[in-house]
C-alpha cells in the first residue's frame, strides 16, 4: 500500500477517518492524500461575475487553511507519516473519484454516517456513493466508532473470490495489524433449505484451504452463520467476537436490484459501529495472481 486518499469536510467524524488513515500509513509506509472537495454554493446566475468570483477566491483560501489545520494536527499524533494536502472543487463523489484516479491510490478512507429508512433508501451518503462508483477499495470510519487497534477482520462472503488481488487489501489490513480473519458464510434460516447449508459448509471447507495455502502467514477462522437477517446476524457476531473491521466485496447490480433489495454491503455502511471495507469486484478469469 502506497497511497492512500482521506476525504475531510473538518468534523470530528472526518477527523476520526483522518486518524485511521494515518495508522495504516504509519504501518505501511504509505502517503497521505488529504482531500477536501469544495461544494458549488453560490447561483452564478444570481451574481455579478466579479463578486462571485472574489467569493469563490475567499472560499478557496478558506478551505485550504482548514486543510492544513488538519494535516498539521494529525501529524502531531504520526510525525513521521508524509501527508500531501489536496483540494477539489465540484459534486463530492464525483471529485473523490477524479482525484483517487489522478493520484493513483491504493486506498480511500473516509466517515461516513448512518441512515434508516426512506432517508437511507433515496439520499444515501457520501460515503455509500462512492463505494457504489469505485473502482477502488473503501474504507468507511462510522461515526460511533472508538478508535481501537484492530486485531480481527471480518470477511463476509457468499462467492468464494479466489482471486488474490481481489483480496489484497483484507490481507495487507491482516498483515499489518497482525489481525485474524474470520471468514463467514450467512446461511438465510427463513428462506433456505439443510441441504444448501451442507452445501455451504463443503463450500467453506475448501475456500479456507485456499485462504490458508495461499496466505500462509495470515492467520483465518472460518464459519457459516445461520440467520433470518444478514445485518442482525453479523453485528451479533462481531459483539461476540469483537470484531474491528467488516471486510465485503461488492458487486454492481441494475437499478431496479439496488432499489428494491439494496447491497448488504451499503446496508452494512449505514448501519456498522466498526469500519466497512467495501472492495470492488474486478472481473477476471485469472483467479491466482
Amino acid at each position: 500500500m502506497e497511497k492512500i486518499l482521506v476525504l475531510t469536510d473538518f468534523s470530528n467524524n472526518s477527523m476520526k477517518a483522518c486518524m485511521y488513515a494515518a495508522e495504516i500509513a504509519y504501518k505501511s509506509g504509505a502517503t497521505i492524500h488529504l482531500l477536501h472537495v469544495v461544494e458549488p454554493v453560490v447561483d452564478k446566475i444570481r451574481q455579478p461575475h466579479a463578486l462571485h468570483e472574489k467569493l469563490e477566491d475567499e472560499i478557496i483560501k478558506s478551505r485550504y487553511s482548514e486543510v492544513h489545520a488538519v494535516r498539521r494536527s494529525v501529524l502531531s499524533f504520526f510525525p513521521s507519516v508524509n501527508i500531501e494536502s489536496e483540494l477539489a472543487s465540484g459534486k463530492v463523489t464525483t471529485s473523490i473519484l477524479d482525484c483517487a484516479r489522478k493520484i493513483e491510490v491504493d486506498l480511500i478512507v473516509m466517515g461516513t454516517k448512518g441512515a434508516t429508512g426512506l432517508k437511507e433508501i433515496f439520499m444515501g451518503s457520501v460515503a455509500t456513493d462512492t463505494i457504489g462508483q469505485s473502482t477502488l477499495p473503501v474504507l468507511a470510519i462510522p461515526e460511533a466508532y472508538k478508535m481501537e487497534q484492530p486485531d480481527a477482520i471480518l470477511f463476509a462472503t457468499n462467492h468464494f473470490e479466489e482471486n488474490t488481488n481481489l483480496l489484497k487489501p483484507v490481507i495487507e489490513l491482516a498483515k499489518l495489524f497482525q489481525a485474524t480473519v474470520h471468514t463467514v458464510v450467512f446461511w438465510d434460516t427463513h428462506h433456505a433449505d439443510e441441504s444448501s447449508y451442507l452445501i455451504n459448509t463443503s463450500q467453506l471447507s475448501h475456500y479456507m484451504e485456499f485462504l490458508k495455502r495461499s496466505f500462509p502467514d495470515v492467520s483465518f477462522k472460518g464459519e457459516v452463520l445461520k440467520g433470518e437477517d444478514f445485518e442482525q446476524t453479523i453485528v451479533s457476531y462481531d459483539e461476540k467476537n469483537e470484531v474491528d473491521i467488516l471486510a465485503m466485496i461488492t458487486y454492481h447490480k441494475s437499478f431496479w436490484d439496488r432499489f428494491l433489495r439494496r447491497s448488504k454491503t451499503k446496508q452494512m455502511t449505514f448501519h456498522s459501529v466498526i469500519p466497512v471495507l467495501a472492495i470492488p469486484f474486478a472481473d477476471t478469469s485469472n483467479k491466482q495472481s
